[in-house]
């Protein structure tokens, strides 16, 4: 990660790739979703439960509360627990809803920072006894997601 901070709209732009990459994976069919990415991995079902998941958390707990002027409701998370419940969450939801979800909840995440003042944008925020910063929590998501996403254009490379 750079020591540099990247601008509110760069890092909304690089944080959007993630709506780009769903759409484009919204022209596979269900038998593709369904395929482990790589042996021993998740399926891409499974991965875009976890990605709109995540999203929704942090949505709900943190990026709605400070637009709204509430406290946040961030609390730590068993990271293995949470990410097996999003798999079962995936296996149970159409891949027609699994992708409008996880479009529609990250929409929602950047409208609501567009949204903020400068100032709120980059004030410091108490969660569970760490600091939230919308900037870092961009970057650590853009991280992730580019992640997510250079596996899933390998997956798609090989159909």
């Amino acid at each position: 990660m750079s020591d540099v901070i990247e601008s509110k709209d760069q890092l909304l732009e690089q944080f959007s790739e993630w709506i780009s990459c769903v759409k484009k994976l919204n022209e596979y069919d269900e038998e593709v979703w369904n395929e482990e990415i790589a042996k021993g991995k998740w399926s891409l079902r499974e991965i875009v439960s976890h990605m709109m998941l995540w999203d929704k958390y942090f949505f709900e707990a943190a990026i709605e509360k400070i637009y709204k002027e509430e406290t946040l409701t961030i609390t730590h998370q068993d990271f293995d627990e949470f990410n097996d419940n999003a798999k079962e969450y995936g296996k149970r939801t159409s891949i027609e809803e699994l992708g409008a979800q996880s479009i529609d909840i990250r929409e929602q995440i950047i409208r609501h920072i567009r949204k903020l003042s400068e100032e709120a944008y980059l004030a410091s925020y108490m969660d569970s006894g760490e600091p939230f910063h919308i900037p870092q929590y961009l970057q650590d998501f853009v991280w992730h997601d580019q992640h997510h996403i250079s596996q899933l254009n390998d997956f798609i490379a090989r159909h």
